[in-house]
């Protein structure tokens, strides 16, 4: 699978339209799949649904809701079905916790990486592309990501690198939607800002906000709707919570998401990738049960998670290698990032 890529300048709304014409197709292909998952899990009206979660998100981050409907405009299609791709996590509402992205930092010498597996719903893979955003007034960043949903995980030209891991809490409520609130992260400058803009006021629910620095510096910012604990240093993130103080009032690990964890952590205390290749190996790992780190779903089971893309970022050079489905099936590609 070819990469493509989507440059975007300018303010949010002439961004959007970038967004939207470049990746239109891709877009009606997507919303295609969630219309009949929306519904699949009995969310009917989408535009009434989603009201206070759209009015939570124009008062804190109009610039996102603006590209938002920018995006919807030149994709032509209808903004609240969008925009429920955004919120996709708010409107689920699952009996079992979501088990979705694996994410780990290393430091090495002459090398920060960030690593992170996209697990997501087979349904939506081959919507794929890679954003590099040029704001005209902000920093410039690259992310990987499905056609329907702003950018999430990647690079800013701060030298700063985010991966998301999907986290659910019994706070969970009525909020600025996660992706948005990942975008607005996105953003960050240093460890400080990331915390500032993770620990934005009003979110819908969590995340885990894994982060690596040029020059060595690591953490995870572990959030709920109300609560942030900041875990200091390099190491592994899938879809539960580490921090005691939060795994109180975190829905119980899934089985999935440990495994995929621990594999991760014996991986990185084994041979600690020093090199980017060595991260990238790490990613197409299958070793562990009930889950792997290289997750695959079933044949047609379009509602089942999968990996849609494989990212991988090295902060000291600035550069970002992603591979367009299973990293073990597909090959990363450098993408020219213009940062």
């Amino acid at each position: 699978m070819s990469l493509r890529v989507v440059h975007a300048e300018g303010d949010a709304a002439a961004r959007g339209r970038a967004i939207g014409e470049a990746l239109g197709d891709l877009v009606h292909r997507s919303l295609e799949f969630y219309r009949g998952y929306f519904d699949g899990i009995g969310v009917r009206d989408l535009e009434r649904t989603l009201a206070p979660y759209w009015q939570a998100a124009e008062r804190a981050l109009p610039e996102r809701t603006a590209t938002i409907a920018a995006i919807a405009a030149a994709a032509e299609v209808p903004v609240h079905e969008l925009f429920a791709v955004n919120a996709s996590e708010e409107l689920e509402a699952l009996p079992i916790p979501a088990e979705r992205c694996s994410t780990f930092t290393a430091v090495a010498p002459g090398a920060t990486m960030l690593a992170h597996n996209e697990q997501w719903l087979a349904g939506d893979a081959d919507n794929v592309a890679v954003v590099v955003e040029h704001p005209a007034d902000g920093v410039a960043l690259a992310s990987p990501t499905v056609a329907c949903c702003l950018p999430a995980v990647g690079m800013n030209a701060h030298g700063a690198a985010q991966g998301i891991d999907s986290l659910t809490a019994r706070d969970d409520g009525v909020g600025i939607p996660r992706v948005l609130v990942s975008r607005h992260s996105l953003e960050a400058r240093d460890p400080e800002d990331a915390v500032r803009r993770a620990g934005i006021s009003g979110r819908a629910g969590g995340y885990g906000h894994v982060f690596a620095f040029r020059g060595g510096d690591a953490l995870t910012i572990e959030t709920t709707a109300e609560r942030l604990v900041v875990l200091e240093g390099p190491g592994p993130h899938t879809n539960h919570y580490v921090a005691p103080e939060l795994r109180e009032i975190g829905d119980e690990p899934s089985e999935g998401s440990v495994s995929r964890y621990e594999r991760l952590a014996v991986r990185l205390r084994e041979m600690p990738p020093t090199t980017p290749e060595a991260a990238m190996d790490i990613l197409r790992d299958h070793d562990s049960s009930p889950q792997a780190i290289c997750k695959h779903a079933s044949p047609n089971a379009p509602e089942e998670s999968t990996i849609l893309f494989s990212m991988v970022c090295e902060l000291e050079s600035r550069r970002m290698w992603v591979a367009a489905g299973n990293p073990c099936e597909h090959a990363y590609e450098e993408v020219e990032l213009g940062l």
